[in-house]
């Protein structure tokens, strides 16, 4: 796991807030209904292009207010985010509010023509509230009690903290119901993005008890699920179910991966409460909250977005170079990081455009920060996430802050207030933003092939690796580097879904199969759909139990093999040798190695050294269709060519030919396509195709071939 960062009648809040079921049930009622009726409604608050930039009035002396308001106006940006963490400002003391700070800064920044989405304050509540009330800390997984002074302490099942957060936000929300100038609001800050993402304290436990009685109905069922005849576990009583904190032994798999679906449940279900309140006090607003993407895994994203209006997420590539590489990742492989991360968001809501609420400005960080952009990939950064499907951008931050933990979390302004470094590479790609329009940043992104994203194999992967290494999140990063090099763009699925669209699916480390997924990838292959997968397919069912069949389990007759045996590598020398379809130069086996036993499936490649013959790789026709099996952990090079000649049976080619580091994607609208060019080399790289195309930026026209400068961006259509 990689972790990081009501319903109210009548504005009154319901003193029994907290994780009840039923009560869930109904918001989450009240609030698709209200969500359908106002995404048709010609009374939402009409706003422009969001292409803006996150604003810290409360953290800004008041006589640069007007100042602050005029230059983001000059700088072409339309809109500001603020007041996510301005809890202590606006409630200084229990019951005691104060927004006339606020209001004074929104009516100066709609005084210049600057639209305002505003933060409930969730995410940091002020010291009054924890010292008061201690049982809102969260408890780690370890069991420590986290303390107030950063921000995320806090648990998402208590119930007072769910009642004060809610509180908060509904006197907000009286307060900027029809306040000119304010469009929308973010809920809360990047829900579980901190150290540590889930709680595992006394609420929690109450909590998970009453989830799993709703979920599964008696004790009988529970014991019989999770396995509890095991280590002597049966629970007898509702309240003997414990959460998964250190047990001088390795937690119930079915329990902790239950464990990690309620910690996602609480947080949406938390969101949930501010967004029905929201619904119902602010009808004419848009409603959303903002997060980051795959391969971060700690909550199921789909959930937390099901009834808010759009998808946010925050977009800071220097991280990506620090937590992944140590600093010496190459940008283009931080490109691809990236891009998987605009795809899982883009698909969270199946393919509607999405905004950036956070885009890196500058260098960013706290204690330590990542690299200086180089000239020209703020602009770069900011057309990739268009490129992928975003409809705006809003940059983090305005002015970089003198004081708190992310001082050096650089701005468009810097400390002194001069303009940063990046400042007038930023109002470019705001203005060439502009100058694409509506047409082009609320069309659909076009993908050929899809990844599965699959949060149960992830989460019990995590529980039970196998081999200590072995992590999906690593798994799904270089497969999906290798293949959106071939550049036909991709979606993040469930294979539950509907997968006819796409030519190729591919589900690395596809470690839980349901049976409707297992019907879903059968009717796909049947039909004619490519399904690529590797090891570990098909090991457990939805309960974390091993299943009680041949493996590959449900997916046996579509892959044409069964797993003779599986295998981690630790000092085992073992090689793969190719066939003639697959023809290269042998590959490595890294971590794990399954040997497969054809049954009505092709050998692609065989093991060599210690399982010298067994088959390593398949591929099985099955309908219309074709099913590989990948059963050995391939060296990156290996399997990035093998996973570009198996793209290769669906017959999909991009039209567009490009060099390594150069990303091509494409949006289209109402029978028009727009080409993203984008390349994330600091040499300038040549891009070829047949025709003509015309730049929606320059107007110029190309023929047959275009040349991008170093950390360029070119869009064609």
């Amino acid at each position: 796991m990689i972790t990081r960062r009501r319903f109210l009648a009548d504005g009154a809040a319901v003193a029994t807030a907290g994780v009840n079921l039923t009560a869930w049930a109904k918001m989450m009622n009240v609030a698709r209904t209200v969500a359908d009726r106002t995404a048709l409604s010609a009374d939402l608050v009409e706003h422009g292009l969001l292409l803006g930039v996150d604003y810290y009035p409360d953290q800004t002396p008041e006589k640069l207010w007007e100042e602050d308001a005029r230059m983001i106006a000059e700088a072409g940006l339309t809109n500001v985010r603020m007041a996510e963490f301005a809890w202590s400002l606006m409630e200084p003391s229990e019951g005691k509010f104060d927004f006339a700070w606020l209001t004074r800064s929104v009516q100066i920044l709609s005084k210049h023509g600057i639209e305002v989405i505003l933060g409930t304050p969730s995410a940091a509540p002020p010291p009054w509230l924890s010292e008061k009330y201690p049982e809102i800390l969260l408890v780690n997984s370890q069991g420590m009690t986290m303390q107030p002074g950063g921000r995320r302490f806090t648990c998402p099942s208590n119930k007072v903290y769910r009642k004060l957060s809610l509180a908060i936000a509904t006197e907000m929300a009286k307060m900027f119901a029809e306040t000119p100038g304010v469009i929308g609001w973010q809920i809360d800050n990047e829900f579980t993005l901190q150290q540590w993402g889930r709680c595992y304290c006394k609420s929690c436990r109450t909590g998970f008890q009453d989830w799993a009685k709703k979920k599964y109905g008696t004790l009988d069922d529970v014991n019989q699920k999770w396995g509890t005849a095991f280590w002597s576990q049966v629970y007898t009583d509702w309240s003997q179910i414990p959460v998964p904190l250190p047990s001088n032994g390795d937690p119930n798999p079915g329990l902790a991966l239950d464990y990690n679906r309620y910690q996602s449940y609480a947080h949406a279900s938390f969101a949930e409460e501010q967004l029905a309140m929201l619904r119902q006090v602010c009808a004419r607003h848009f409603v959303t909250t903002n997060n980051v993407g795959a391969p971060l895994d700690t909550i199921d994203l789909r959930e937390l977005y099901r009834n808010l209006d759009f998808v946010c997420h925050d977009n800071y590539p220097g991280f990506v170079q620090i937590f992944f590489a140590e600093g010496k990742m190459p940008p283009e492989q931080v490109a691809t990081v990236v891009a998987l991360g605009h795809d899982s968001m883009r698909s969270v809501k199946d393919g509607k455009p999405f905004l950036i609420m956070e885009e890196q400005s500058g260098k960013a960080g706290q204690s330590f920060f990542g690299p200086q952009p180089h000239p020209g990939q703020l602009r770069l950064w900011a057309f990739q996430a268009v490129a992928h499907g975003a409809m705006g951008v809003n940059y983090f931050r305005w002015d970089t802050a003198k004081f708190g933990a992310e001082e050096y979390w650089h701005g468009l302004l810097n400390h002194d207030r001069s303009k940063s470094p990046g400042f007038n590479e930023i109002v470019r790609t705001v203005k060439e933003l502009k100058s694409l329009g509506k047409a082009v940043l609320e069309s659909t992104y076009v993908a050929d092939t899809a990844f599965s994203f699959d949060l149960d194999s992830d989460w019990a992967l995590s529980i039970q690796p196998g081999n200590r290494k072995l992590s999906y999140a690593a798994q799904l990063m270089a497969w999906y580097g290798s293949v959106a090099s071939a550049n036909l763009g991709t979606d993040l699925v469930m294979l539950d879904g509907d997968l006819s669209k796409y030519k190729a699916v591919f589900a690395p480390v596809q470690y839980v199969v349901s049976a409707k997924q297992a019907e879903s990838v059968r009717n796909y292959v049947r039909n004619g759909g490519i399904f690529v997968t590797n090891f570990r397919l098909g090991v457990k069912d939805q309960s974390s139990q091993i299943v009680d069949m041949p493996l590959p389990g449900l997916l046996r007759d579509v892959m044409g093999v069964t797993v003779k045996d599986y295998v981690p590598i630790y000092n085992e020398k073992l090689g793969v040798q190719f066939g003639a379809e697959l023809a290269g130069q042998d590959a490595e086996c890294v971590l794990w190695a399954d040997l497969l036993t054809p049954q009505s499936a092709m050998v692609l490649a065989k093991y060599t050294g210690a399982y010298e013959g067994a088959a390593a790789i398949t591929v099985n026709g099955f309908g219309k269709g074709k099913a590989v099996y990948i059963g050995a952990d391939l060296d990156t090079k290996s399997l990035a060519r093998v996973l570009r000649a198996v793209l290769a049976m669906s017959g999909s080619k991009s039209a567009f030919g490009a060099p390594m580091g150069v990303e091509v994607t494409r949006r289209q609208a109402g029978g028009k396509q727009w080409v993203f060019l984008l390349n994330h080399t600091a040499d300038a790289q040549k891009v070829t195709f047949s025709g003509k195309f015309k730049s929606a930026l320059s107007g110029d026209t190309v023929d047959g071939s275009v040349t991008l400068r170093g950390y360029d961006a070119v869009v064609l259509v």
